[in-house]
């Protein structure tokens, strides 16, 4: 559970997020740094915390006297008092809706800046001290609070898992490699079959490079019906979008 912070503390942090927040009108990280360096003598001095205090107060001035961006500095700074109210502890557990992704370990600071960009609107309060973040493409996350001990056995498992994959994607190289012409990245003419890790699968498919009528001999040819033979054997192939191939162990 984090400490409640005091009023300067909050302004450090409040300082800190803003800092790092995205903002459309391109010109308030400037305001932002005019405003610390009038107060410190530098905008690149840290602030103790009554200089802190000084600059919340010149940047709640900036937004009640309609200063240029002002209505979305003050949205900002909404936003982060949001985001410190919701984010109460050291670690969280992330996990997507849907369940595409392995879990994942969020700490509480990187979290703080999720929030803060993804606004009240989209930055939700749930149960058990847990919060979501919703996404534009009807997604969603969600952050449930852990132990210290949980998040290193989290990352413990989600490391294991990656280099799970990366082996597996190896495997699927040395298996594909002799029989088929692989893609060249080097070459704007270097099409051929190209094994990508997602998510915890290794695909292959097809990568025409300049040359799109290539994509025939994947999908016509028999190089993709030759893939999946060639590595069903020993692993498990699936069908996947857009005329690819998914490989598990």
């Amino acid at each position: 559970m984090r400490d409640t912070p005091t009023p300067g503390s909050y302004s450090q942090l409040e300082l800190r997020l803003l800092r790092r927040a995205p903002f459309a009108a391109t010109y308030l990280p400037q305001v932002i740094d005019f405003i610390v360096r009038e107060v410190t003598g530098s905008e690149f001095s840290r602030p103790c915390d009554q200089e802190a205090a000084q600059i919340h107060s010149r940047l709640v001035r900036y937004t009640v006297h309609g200063q240029p961006g002002a209505r979305e500095l003050a949205r900002c700074m909404l936003n982060v008092r949001h985001a410190v109210d919701l984010v109460q502890h050291e670690h969280y557990r992330a996990s997507a809706v849907p369940g595409e992704r392995r879990d994942s370990v969020v700490s509480g600071s990187r979290l703080l800046q999720l929030c803060v960009a993804a606004g009240r609107e989209r930055a939700l309060r749930a149960q058990g001290g847990a919060l979501v973040v919703t996404e534009a493409d009807s997604g969603s996350t969600v952050y449930r609070p852990v132990t210290a001990a949980e998040a290193r056995a989290i990352q413990a498992t989600a490391r294991h898992a990656r280099e799970e994959v990366i082996r597996l994607h190896e495997q699927v190289v040395q298996i594909l490699a002799p029989h088929v012409v692989m893609a060249d990245w080097s070459r704007d003419d270097g099409y051929g079959v190209a094994v990508d890790v997602a998510l915890e699968a290794v695909t292959v498919r097809w990568w025409p490079a300049s040359l799109p009528q290539t994509l025939a001999l994947w999908e016509h040819g028999g190089i993709r019906e030759l893939c999946a033979a060639l590595l069903s054997p020993s692993l498990r192939v699936t069908s996947a979008a857009g005329q690819s191939l998914e490989v598990h162990r």
